[in-house]
């Protein structure tokens, strides 16, 4: 019964190193990859990062943003992007007329 036991929790954890190699495998390294890195974290992400943000980053909250209309989350988060989008263009425009870049 042990070594059953033993057997599945490595294929167990094989299947997680497999699945989640950015937390296993020490993620991005040092070599240029952290802008390909970048550039692919949309892609692989999408609808995930929108309901991490809905939740606040909090993983016990994820239940309950899921649970809420669709159109609700979604004008949620339009508002947030152009919150953040105009705060962006006014903190540009204060730098500018400081005369810092």
């Amino acid at each position: 019964m042990y070594i059953g036991a033993v057997f599945f929790f490595q294929q167990f954890t094989k299947g997680l190193v497999e699945r989640y190699p950015e937390i296993f495998d020490g993620g991005i390294d040092g070599n240029g990859l952290a802008v390909e890195a970048q550039a692919n974290f949309g892609r692989k992400w999408k609808s995930y990062s929108s309901i991490i943000q809905l939740a606040q980053g909090d993983v016990t909250k994820i239940n309950l943003v899921v649970k809420e209309p669709l159109e609700k989350c979604l004008l949620f988060l339009a508002y947030e992007a152009d919150k953040h989008q105009l705060e962006d263009l006014v903190h540009k425009a204060a730098m500018k007329k400081a005369g810092i870049k």
